[in-house]
């Protein structure tokens, strides 16, 4: 790609080539014909002309977009997009925007006026961008590639499959033309599948457990159901690209790329990321104490005596078993049951000299759920935006597998084999007796390979008005995720017997879309919606008074954070 993009550099060059992409802004195809013209005597390289009426294509189709958006603040235009007839063109334009974009690239004459409309109706910039970059690529590569091999025949060859796929796009919007090409699908599939190999089937159906999952406290997950999605298969730096891309138009929206660590005024940065656990735990008011896990904060220091350890457990009403656990962590590294003083010493001695960490009581409750709550400032009453049901990992003996042999015949627990090998080291050999349920790890994290479900179905009136009561005594508190431990789901919907195990800020993730039965799809509007209303949230925080963290400081918190994950011992 680089060698295409080489002839740009040179500046006798540069005038043709901006004169190419301002010709885009006149007529589209008459550009793409002068390019394929340029290529054809040898001027410039075809990539270098690709990537010249690409940008052209979609500045010009941008700036229409956005003489849309402006054309709001001329008062006469604004009361004529107001109504419910207009509400219904909008949804109906949304609903049907890729057809509606695809369509107007090839008819002539109506590109200008749809932009102008997606701009005046609000679309939402990102998906507006995405479809014209997609249309306008395609529509470059193939006339260029036409008119290149042979400009005569050109015309006739793009009219055609211009309103091949017009007719296409029309067809495929009939919910009989749906059905057949779905009833299509099937039978490929029904025909292909069995020759595929035996992983590449089981990852299409999403890993399914071969028996019911049935934890204490949560809903039985019935065999057969998918454990691994198509969201987790996807590497992380891949995954979050999109991620990374709406944050950056959302930063120019709000003229702030670290917004976000306003949204939480009393947390420091927001909790975004590198903010202390016991600062957030500490928020919740005397009044609201009920329902947080009894928690303490230590300096690990070598000089600390099990005298000492011992009078500041007790002083805070701790007694062992206890879960130790870093002040500032991510995704339940570090994290420990420590079931006396000796275990406790054990843990010091692998965790970093003068840091600070947790000891909290061991909540005895079996099920765990991580409880999105927003409130915008200002609001008398919040929302439950997610909630998620947290599956341990673990295996159920049948007394004649060792727990390795367990471990690799689960489709759970086989994806984070590795750091359950690590973790249960010295009793990968052992037989646990048929029928006996065996934890693989302390936390439910995805990290080691928790399953989570979505739980938003779950959510009532009662529960939500509890989570409101609990937000009233945190001041600041606007946006994040309460993770709890409850004794059922049936106590849980009333707001009684769950204990908060941790407060998380705006760095926190709706995991709910993490349930394997979610689509890509699905998964990418829920953190889409989330991070929206992160920036909206922080805005409204904003227009209070509070003040966001600057690049420099937000870099401190990440390099911080970042520093200390490596320093911390395993967790079990």
């Amino acid at each position: 790609m680089f060698a295409a993009l080489q002839p740009i550099t040179a500046f006798a060059g540069f005038p043709l080539l901006l004169g190419l992409a301002l010709l885009t802004l006149l007529h589209e195809d008459v550009a793409i014909a002068v390019g394929a013209s340029l290529v054809s005597v040898g001027t410039v390289s075809i990539g270098v002309t690709a990537i010249t009426l690409l940008c052209g294509i979609v500045i010009g189709d941008l700036f229409i977009y956005v003489l849309g958006l402006l054309s709001l603040r001329i008062s006469w235009i604004r009361r004529r997009t107001e109504g419910p007839m207009l509400e219904r063109c909008r949804g109906a334009l949304q609903r049907n925007l890729l057809p509606t974009l695809v369509t107007c690239r090839l008819v002539p004459g109506v590109l200008f006026p749809t932009y102008f409309a997606c701009g005046v109706m609000r679309v939402p910039f990102l998906r507006f961008i995405a479809i014209t970059l997609a249309t306008a690529g395609v529509h470059v590569g193939l006339l260029l590639t036409l008119m290149t091999s042979s400009l005569e025949a050109a015309a006739i060859q793009v009219q055609v499959i211009g309103i091949g796929c017009a007719a296409l796009l029309m067809i495929l919007r009939t919910k009989r033309a749906q059905s057949v090409v779905r009833a299509l699908f099937a039978r490929i599939r029904a025909v292909l599948e069995p020759l595929l190999p035996a992983a590449l089937r089981d990852a299409l159906h999403g890993s399914p457990t071969p028996r019911a999952i049935a934890l204490p406290g949560l809903p039985v997950v019935p065999a057969g159901a998918p454990t691994i999605g198509w969201a987790e298969r996807i590497p992380p730096l891949l995954f979050y690209i999109p991620l990374v891309a709406q944050w950056l138009a959302l930063g120019v929206r709000y003229r702030s790329l670290s917004l976000p660590t306003a949204a939480n005024p009393s947390i420091e940065a927001g909790g975004l990321l590198g903010e202390s656990k016991i600062a957030c735990m500490d928020l919740i008011g005397p009044q609201a104490r009920q329902w947080a896990a009894k928690s303490v904060a230590l300096v690990n220091r070598p000089s600390l005596t099990p005298a000492q350890l011992e009078s500041l457990a007790s002083g805070a009403g701790l007694s062992f078993p206890l879960v130790a656990k870093p002040d500032i962590g991510w995704r339940g590294i570090g994290v420990r049951l420590v079931r006396d003083a000796a275990d406790l010493r054990t843990y010091l001695r692998g965790f970093p000299a003068d840091v600070k960490l947790i000891l909290q009581e061991h909540v005895a409750y079996a099920g765990e759920a991580g409880i999105f709550y927003v409130r915008k400032p200002g609001e008398r009453h919040g929302r439950i935006f997610s909630m998620t049901f947290r599956y341990y990992p673990h295996v159920v003996g049948d007394g004649r597998s060792t727990l390795r042999q367990l471990i690799a015949a689960d489709p759970r627990a086989s994806w984070k084999a590795d750091l359950h090998h690590e973790a249960l080291a010295d009793r990968l050999d052992e037989v646990p007796e048929a029928g006996r349920t065996v934890r693989l790890s302390l936390v439910g994290s995805s990290r080691v390979g928790g399953l989570y479900k979505d739980a938003c179905g779950h959510v009532t009136a009662t529960l939500t008005a509890r989570f409101d009561e609990i937000a009233d005594q945190m001041p600041g508190f606007h946006f994040g995720r309460f993770d709890v431990r409850f004794a059922s789901v049936e106590r849980l919907a009333v707001g009684e017997d769950f204990r908060i195990i941790e407060v998380n800020g705006a760095g926190a993730e709706a995991i709910h879309m993490w349930d394997p039965e979610f689509r890509l799809g699905d998964a990418y509007a829920t953190l889409f919606h989330q991070q929206a209303l992160m920036f909206e949230v922080a805005d409204a925080c904003r227009s209070a008074g509070a003040q966001p963290l600057t690049a420099l400081e937000l870099v401190r918190y990440q390099r911080r954070q970042q520093t200390l994950l490596p320093l911390y011992p395993a967790s079990n």
